[in-house]
């Protein structure tokens, strides 16, 4: 009971699978947020001849990634990729899948984000003869983006955790490893030493997640108490964002 000559091989098998816990989690979190952005923003295009078919179709992509479990997604993505010649990896296949998810739910928080900001901010803009770009650019999107940033933090602690449900399609990441060491040391030894073991891999989520959600607390709390929150007055923003480019 007293030998701990497992422990370094098994930090070393949990090292190597928290490598590639990370380095799903940093592509797949980076991917989502340009993504959702991106596709977000262009979700609040002004409706129109050519502008209603990409509006619907960014509402069909929408519904159907943020209706979709991660689980089902990951699943969707790898066992079908080869059927239409794709034929992803288990890694390639959780990037894209968390991605698909990720980036529908950042879509959301950035058209809500955009949607929330007062009409009149848009007349204002308008009659000040900016097109719908500039508008965006200048005078929304800067305001929309405060109110993002909690939200997106917090989807970023999601997919964190989500990376565990790779395991499900063959990534051997650190939930994987440690469970491998458990199961190896249970035959060798045993003693799987599972307490510390899933417990080294609790502090390993903490220590990444925990300072994501006091970030986006505090976000929020700083947004909250702003003397001068968008809305207040929105003409009197709008001619100071605006009076340099006029």
């Amino acid at each position: 009971m007293g030998n701990q000559d497992w422990v370094q091989p098994t930090l070393k098998l949990a090292a190597s699978g928290a490598l590639q816990t990370l380095l799903i989690a940093v592509v797949a979190v980076v991917l989502s947020i340009v993504m959702g952005l991106i596709l977000g923003v262009l979700l609040c295009l002004p409706r129109g001849r050519w502008t209603n078919p990409v509006r619907w179709l960014l509402t069909a992509y929408l519904q159907l990634f943020r209706g979709l479990p991660v689980l089902v997604t990951l699943f969707i993505v790898f066992f079908v990729s080869p059927s239409i010649g794709l034929g992803f990896t288990s890694t390639l296949a959780t990037i894209v899948g968390l991605t698909l998810w990720g980036s529908a739910n950042v879509m959301e928080v950035a058209r809500g984000a955009v949607k929330s900001i007062p009409t009149a901010q848009f007349e204002a803009v308008t009659a000040l003869g900016f097109g719908w770009a500039a508008s965006m650019r200048l005078v929304i999107l800067p305001q929309a983006q405060r109110r993002m940033i909690p939200p997106v933090v917090n989807l970023t602690v999601d997919l964190i955790q989500a990376t565990t449900l790779a395991s499900l399609i063959g990534v051997v990441e650190v939930l994987q490893r440690s469970q491998q060491s458990v199961e190896f040391l249970q035959l060798s030894e045993g003693n799987g030493h599972a307490a510390p073991i899933f417990g080294g891999v609790l502090l390993f989520f903490f220590a990444i997640c925990f300072p994501l959600t006091l970030l986006a607390r505090y976000v929020e709390r700083r947004r909250t108490n702003e003397p001068n929150r968008p809305g207040r007055r929105p003409s009197k923003n709008v001619t100071a964002t605006t009076t340099p480019a006029v």
